[in-house]
């Protein structure tokens, strides 16, 4: 038994930052979105299918297309936006099945306005032997 105000945890992590046990905490998290991936658009919280990444940065995005994303309406006052955030190109996903033949329009949007929604954790807890 364990005496009252025992800590629950290695010696060898408790020496470690606390940045140091987040680091490696989310280092197999999927947090940027993907090609093929789903994505949260944070504006409007609807969901995306992301086509591709378009450029590294936003700065480099700029200099091929000429317009600024960063600055772009409301992208200012989202968390984490900089000229330093990757662009996807993504297009969203309507509800309505009878619209699913018709070729959705892209946009282009930096990292920032983008949450990667894990689908792919389905497939990892899905057990197609259970079919």
């Amino acid at each position: 038994m364990s005496p009252d105000g025992v800590v629950d945890a290695d010696y060898d992590d408790a020496q470690r930052t606390y940045p140091e046990r987040v680091s490696e905490a989310l280092a197999d998290v999927q947090q940027e979105p993907m090609a093929g991936g789903i994505a949260i658009d944070v504006v409007t919280r609807q969901a995306m299918l992301v086509k591709e990444k378009k450029a590294e940065t936003c700065r480099e995005y700029y200099e091929e297309e000429g317009f600024d994303l960063v600055t772009y309406k409301m992208h200012p006052w989202l968390p984490g936006i900089s000229v330093d955030n990757a662009v996807y190109e993504a297009v969203y996903l309507d509800g309505n099945p009878q619209n699913a033949h018709k070729p959705g329009k892209t946009y282009d949007f930096p990292s920032a306005r983008l949450m990667h929604l894990p689908a792919e954790m389905a497939w990892d807890a899905y057990d197609v032997g259970d079919v």
